[in-house]
């Protein structure tokens, strides 16, 4: 059976709610090898608020390690497509704790890959190299500790440990794979290459109503929970994780898969939950986004099928983070899905853009046709947050730059920086 740990910070130091975790499994001495490079793994998805594991774990998490002797410590990550790893760390101050407590930063969107295959999928994809080498190649060497946050998500119920390996692959490679038929398969495949040897949720704040919540509406996406949720089985430390936010296995289809592959425990009945029982969490926090959309916005979905892991969910979630956090402008027309009613599409003022090949497939050169004059943007994959952003920004009148809390200098100079060691991330032209 294996154990799961909760462990409830609010009456006691972050420290303190750490050291509760790893003496559940005897202590952190019992749990961590003492050679090697501990391999610290956050969301750090983006740096806007509450995105990203909270900066107040991180740092605890280094200073207990410090403090506990380890002294090679790694901070690794590979943000979302159209951002950086190298930006993200400075805004989110995740650089500045790694040269406090020496730790180094590990940008997986910069230097060489490698390609592996697999579990699944007949076509390699790329990883970076340092992954590959220290972690597949040489991971008897060195420990993997994975620390998410505690978020619901509109395209995927849940993203926790398990989903936290989607940073592996390089940003081309994420794209095409974010259907509902694939993109499940994508995330149990991930965790089947590369397991975390140990997890610890963030759960200072749960973020309700999707991944990546407007600033402008964290008031209606955070629930304060002060919770570390820990365990040596990534997958029955998100079985639990799922069970807080009020989603069984059966509802959250990577973690079902990863069960039935025989990659960990999912079975509840079989988990020993240690600390706080989980009869305290009796709400079910949605997943779903707040739908807060421009009302000049015109929205076109297809009537066959408009996947909310792809086209669907990528593009409502950035409408809404642009129409919240930077009041863009209205007066276009968004298109995604299969089965496009050409009726919808009549006597339409304003500029469109078409997302995902079924409807860039269906419509577009049609509405170039009808509408000459009109600008006609199209995104072809299911998943190219960049270049979806990108328009919908130019559509609402928002330059990428305007979106970056950053001195533009620092930020060229960052993302110059980036680009000298060879950056794999896809970044917006006015970014970039």
């Amino acid at each position: 059976m294996q154990k799961v740990v909760i462990a409830d910070v609010s009456q006691q130091t972050l420290a303190e709610g750490i050291e509760e975790v790893f003496a559940a499994f005897g202590g952190v001495k019992q749990v961590i090898p003492p050679e090697g490079t501990v391999f610290i793994k956050p969301n750090g998805v983006h740096f806007s608020p509450q995105t990203h594991t909270d900066p107040r774990v991180l740092e605890a998490l280094l200073a207990f390690l410090r403090d506990h002797g380890y002294g090679r410590l790694a901070v690794m990550e590979n943000c979302t497509n159209g951002n950086l790893t190298r930006l993200v760390f400075k805004i989110t101050g995740y650089a500045a704790l790694c040269r406090r407590y020496g730790a180094e930063a590990v940008y997986l969107d910069e230097g060489p890959t490698v390609g592996v295959t697999l579990r699944g999928e007949e076509e390699p994809v790329q990883i970076p190299r340092r992954l590959y080498d220290d972690l597949i190649a040489q991971r008897e060497g060195h420990f993997y500790l994975s620390l998410p946050k505690l978020k619901t998500h509109c395209m995927t119920t849940v993203t926790l440990g398990v989903k936290n390996q989607q940073a592996f692959p390089v940003h081309a490679e994420r794209m095409a794979r974010h259907t509902h038929s694939t993109l499940h398969r994508r995330l149990a495949a991930l965790y089947d290459l590369i397991r975390p040897d140990f997890c610890l949720i963030e759960g200072l704040n749960a973020v309700i109503h999707g991944h990546f919540p407007a600033t402008a509406l964290l008031e209606e996406c955070l629930v304060p929970m002060n919770l570390l949720i820990g365990g040596h089985d990534t997958l029955a430390v998100d079985v639990v994780g799922a069970r807080v936010l009020g989603y069984s296995v059966a509802e959250v289809e990577h973690l079902r898969l990863a069960g039935e592959w025989g990659l960990g425990e999912s079975d509840l009945n079989h988990i020993e939950v240690v600390g706080v029982p989980l009869s305290r969490f009796t709400e079910r926090y949605p997943s779903t986004l707040l739908r807060r959309f421009h009302p000049d916005v015109r929205i076109v979905e297809g009537k066959v099928q408009a996947c909310i892991e792809g086209c669907k969910g990528n593009s409502e979630c950035i409408l809404e983070m642009l129409t919240n956090d930077y009041h863009g402008r209205g007066g276009w027309t968004l298109i995604f899905g299969q089965g496009i009613d050409k009726g919808e599409l009549e006597d339409l003022e304003g500029d469109f853009l078409v997302v995902g090949p079924c409807a860039v497939g269906e419509v577009a050169d049609w509405l170039k046709a009808k509408y000459p004059r009109r600008r006609v943007y199209t995104v072809n994959e299911h998943n190219d947050l960049m270049l979806n952003t990108t328009y919908q920004a130019r559509l609402m009148g928002i330059t990428p730059v305007m979106m970056v809390p950053m001195n533009p200098v620092l930020s060229a100079l960052t993302l110059a920086q980036a680009r000298l060691r060879g950056l794999t991330a896809r970044v917006p032209p006015l970014l970039g």
